[in-house]
This record gives C-alpha cells, structure tokens and sequence, in this order.
C-alpha cells in the first residue's frame, strides 16, 4: 500500500515539473494519453496583472483553438521583471509596448512576428503616446506652466508616458530636465499616476494615450474632473494626446521558439477576425506585420538612451584598435604638449618670483628715494628756515621794541604784560614749525587736532597786519554758512594762510604805477555740507607761469625767494585729502580801436573735505 502512495506522489511530482498537460481521447474504443507542450508568453502588465489577464487571455484562447498541440500560458510582468525574463530564456513569445521592443531587440535576440492594429486610429498601428494631463480647476494650461511641478510619471523606462513626453518637450525647444525637475515615479499600475493626481498629492500627471479615457469608461475617473494639455491627436483618433502616435505593441518570439511554431502563431495571429472577442478584448482590430521601429531608434538616438549606443570612451577604445598609429601619435602629442606646459608652468611661476621681489626692491628703493628726497628738501629748508620763521621772529622783534617803547614811557606791568603774552605766542608758534619739520624729517603723520578755522586765520592776519599796513594792502573778509570746528594740522593750516598772503600782497605791489590801483586781498570762506572752500584773492599782476611749475620745488619768480611757499601750500593740501587751485583774473579793457583782454589778479582756492 505504501509502495502505490510512494508512486501516485512521484507521478504528481512529475505532472508539476514537466511543462505538459495529460488528456485523455476515445478513438476506436480505445483511449490515449497526449502530451500537449507549454509555451510561455509573457506580456507588460501596464495596469496590473488582472487587466493584463482580461486583456490577453482571449488572444491565448484564439492561440490553442488554432493550435490545439500547444497549450499557451499567460505570465504578467513589470517592465524590469520582462526585460529579466527574456534575458534569462524564461518565456517563449512576448507582448509589449514598442519602446520596450525596441530596447529588448537591440540586447536580446528577439524575432518580431506582429504589430496590434489599433482601434482608435481608423485601422493603423499608430496609437502609443503619452497624456499630460492636469485637473479641470488647476491654472496649467501649456507645458511651461507645468515645468517644474510636482508631476508624476510610471518610470524612466516608459516608453508610452515618460519618454515619449521627454522626447517631445525636446523636439519643441523645451528642456527636459527642468519640466521634470520635481517628477515622481508610481510605478505600475499606470492607474495610480491618475489617482496621484486626482487625490491632490501631484500637479500633473504622464500616462500613456487614451489611459484617461479607458478609466473614465469603466467609471473609474470623473470625465469632468481632468482634461489634457497640448493635445494633438490626429483627425478621427478617438483619445486625446500630447505627443505625436508610435506603433502599437508587437508580439515576438525569443530563442526558444523553433522557426516552425513562429510562423504557426504568426499565421495565427494574423488570422484573427477583427470582431472576434480576443481583438476586442485588446482593444483592436486584431493584428497586421511587424511595423518598421525607426522611428523609436531615433527618439532614443534623441535622448541618448538607445541600448546600441556606446559611451564616448568606448568609441575611442575601438577606434584605438584600429588605429593605433595614430593612438601613440596623440600619447605622444599629449605628453609633449603637457611636458611643455609643465615647463611654461616652472617658467611662470619663476618669473612670477622675480616680478614680485623687483617689485619689493623697487618699492623699498623707491621708499628710500623719497626719503632721501625729504632729507634733501629739508636740507635745503636748514639753509633758509627763515622763510617759515621769518613771521614770528618778526612779531617777536616788533612785540620787544614796542614793549621797551612802553617801558622806556613809564607805563606799568598790566600795560606791558599782553606785549609779552604775544611774543610768548610767537616763540611757541616758531617752536611748532620746528616740530613740523622735524616731523617731516623722521616720517612721522603730522598732527591733526579739532580747530577754528575762522580763529586761525585772525591770528594769522595779526602776524601780518604791521606788513601789509606798510605797504598799503588792505584785508577784506566774508564768509558763508556756518563756521565750525574742523579736524586740521593748525600750524600747516597758518603756514598755507600766510604764503598765499605774503604772495597775493608781493602780486599787488609788483603792478606798475599805470596799472596799479588800490592794493586789495579777499578772503573768503564757504562751509558747505562736506567741504570748507577758502578763497583769497589780490588785484595784482596774477600768474606768469602754469600751476604746476609754480608749485615746483625751489622755483621761484622772485629776487630773494626760495621757491618753497606753494610747495609747502600742496604737502598741506595732500595731507589733507582736499584740492589746491590757482586761477588768473581776466578783465576786459576796451580802447579807441579794440577791445583787449589782460590780467588782473589771481584767485587761490583751497577745498579742504570735513574729516
């Protein structure tokens, strides 16, 4: 008994492994047992293993009542699990959208037998494409509007949905990558990229042609609710689409089917009545020969994703191959070249070494020249330092001798004291232009303090009232805005004051007797908002040179000068940030015959910035 258990459980074994199903026939009284072979089909289950059932069992069906030796097996799969089956040899024929047939044929040795005929394009077998479509309500009404949303798509590798809508964005001048900069992947089933969109949690959704119209017939969508942008579809095409039609699916055979059973199935396939219930139940007009791919070879040149096409160091290897001559002519070129540059590189980089120490030995050299110039220019100022000193020691000789005039009269010490208050005055002031010049000497930053520039000049003007009376100069000043308090270098600002002075009043007095008039200086001071701007200006002989020869270091146009007023005018002014001008007056003279143009003064303006 154990022995017959031990028997049925090994022939039920066996009936599982081998790929054949037992039947049993009555002929003659007598019965038989046949063997019927298993042929697998595998099929791109876009919606699912049940749609894919109900959709392809009836052509199965049509399958073995036209070969009845055969009994056909359905296996539903995704695009990775297909793609896996025919490189592995697990299925005989496949059924699958044009994309993936083009992509599986260009790896795997695949034979096409058929293309489905399309029901929705009036009898070809264009019907692939993609949808873009959005909610009725949204505010999307083209693909600009839409790049960059949330949008979501099957995969990568779908060809009816995202890579026919990537290859159309590229053929109209769009960019890809930014329309699908924010994408979602669902997988499949294709239905759920709908209900994404329907629930809100996406802006737009890829999904292949009539998809939309196939949910909404079966009652699954709202027609209302959703709408397709771009559409483009064909006259007489009965769902709306986005981009331009491919081929329909095809059906091919792999390795494992003889040349024979293909031309059987392919007989058979196309054999199939148009109104029979295995073309309905595809949604077709049964099936016609297999299309030219051309088309989807080139959207996939297009995007660079097409399976025959290497990357570029690839190309270069083979091409070595075949020419290596030429291989080791470019090494050898590229070496050299970069043996060059290494070369340019150390000669650079040296050179650069050297510009920088020259430039730091020119830099200290020329510290040391402008240094030496300093020492000279201050040598030279040793030898006539009167010319600075000149005005104090003069109001100090002025000062003792009207204070012994005044002794010498019997006045008292409250009379006398302020004489010698001021020449106290001047001996401090000859000290500080001392200082000044010691600091010049040893490069040290002068000395800026907050003063009156109003107070300085008065002081100034009491240095030089005695001289200016003696040769009948008069004084005149005005000013304008405000006066206020304003960070200088007070001995260099009376220094500046007192050399325009002395030079307006020696312009004066060198006119002839014909010209000369009443001898007369201006001074005139503008505070404004960000500048105090002081003008002195003399009705004498004005200017017989330029400013900047002028200005010059020991040039001078008179007898006994030195030629260091102005200079010591423009370190003030430097130092100062501000601006120093010399400008001729020009008056109108009109005579018996013509009217002539001559000087008649000068104008020293001085801008000094409030810092």
């Amino acid at each position: 008994m154990s022995l017959i258990k031990m028997c049925r459980l090994s022939l039920f074994a066996l009936f599982c492994i081998l790929p054949v199903r037992l039947f049993a026939v009555e002929q003659s009284g007598e019965s038989r047992v046949e063997v019927m072979q298993v042929i697998d089909i595998g099929v791109l289950a876009t919606r699912g293993s049940a749609k894919a059932q109900s959709r392809w069992l009836p052509t199965l069906t049509w399958l073995e009542s036209q070969l009845p030796q055969f009994n056909f097996v359905l296996h539903p799969f995704t695009l990775e699990e297909l793609a896996s089956a025919v490189k592995n040899q697990t299925v005989d024929f496949i059924i699958t959208n044009p994309g993936q047939a083009v992509m599986l044929g260009r790896q795997f040795s695949l034979s096409w037998l058929a293309t489905l005929i399309s029901t929705k394009s009036g009898g070809t077998t264009d019907t692939i494409g993609s949808a873009l479509v959005v909610r009725t309500p949204s505010h999307y009404y083209s693909f600009e509007d839409v790049a960059g949303q949330r949008i979501a798509a099957v995969s990568e590798q779908a060809f009816g949905g995202y890579q026919t809508l990537k290859f159309h964005l590229k053929d109209i001048g769009s960019d890809p990558e930014r329309f699908f900069a924010n994408v979602i992947f669902s997988g499949f089933p294709v239905d759920v990229s709908l209900y994404q969109l329907k629930e809100r949690y996406v802006e737009a959704a890829v999904v292949p042609i009539c998809q939309l119209e196939s949910m909404v017939g079966e009652g699954l969508l709202n027609p209302h609710e959703f709408r397709v942008i771009g559409s483009m579809a064909p006259l007489g095409f009965s769902c709306q689409a986005s981009t331009a039609l491919y081929p329909n699916w095809s059906f091919a055979k792999t390795d494992n089917v003889s040349s024979v059973l293909a031309k059987q199935v392919t007989l058979a396939l196309l054999a199939l009545p148009v109104d029979h219930q295995a073309a309905i139940a595809a949604r077709s007009l049964g099936w016609t020969a297999p299309t030219s791919p051309l088309i989807i070879d080139k959207l996939y040149s297009e995007l660079a994703i097409h399976p025959l096409q290497r990357p570029w160091w690839q190309s270069g290897l083979i091409w070595l191959k075949g020419n290596q001559q030429w291989g080791w002519f470019f090494v050898l070129l590229i070496v050299i070249l970069n043996g060059y540059h290494f070369l340019l590189e150390y000669r650079f980089s040296r050179s650069q070494k050297q510009l920088i120490e020259t430039e730091k030995n020119l830099k200290e050299k020329r510290a040391m020249l402008e240094h030496a110039q300093r020492v000279s220019v201050i040598g030279e100022l040793g030898s006539s330092l009167a010319h600075e000193l000149n005005q104090p020691l003069a109001a100090i000789r002025n000062y003792s001798q009207g204070g012994l005039l005044r002794i010498n009269k019997g006045h008292t010490a409250e009379e006398i004291a302020p004489i010698f208050d001021k020449v106290q005055q001047q001996v401090i002031r000859a000290d500080e232009i001392v200082q000044r010049i010691r600091s010049l000497i040893n490069k040290r930053p002068i000395e800026k303090r907050e003063c009156d520039p109003e107070l300085l000049i008065s002081d100034t003007l009491q240095l030089l009232e005695y001289e200016l009376e003696s040769r009948g100069v008069s004084i005149q000043r005005e000013q304008a805005g405000q006066a206020s308090s304003m960070l200088l270098d007070p001995v260099g600002f009376q220094q500046l004051v007192l050399n325009l002075l002395n030079n307006a009043a020696d312009a004066c007095v060198m006119t002839t007797e014909f010209e000369r008039n009443a001898a007369e200086i201006k001074i005139e001071t503008d505070y404004g908002h960000y500048e105090l701007i002081l003008k002195i200006t003399d009705n004498g002989v004005g200017l017989n040179k330029n400013q900047d020869t002028l200005a010059s270091a020991f040039y001078t146009t008179k007898q006994d000068g030195l030629g260091l007023g102005l200079v010591i005018c423009h370190d003030f002014v430097e130092a100062h940030e501000g601006l120093f001008t010399l400008t001729n007056i020009l008056a109108n003279t009109q005579t018996s015959t013509q009217t002539s143009t001559q000087i008649s003064g000068c104008i020293a303006t001085v801008t000094l910035p409030y810092k």
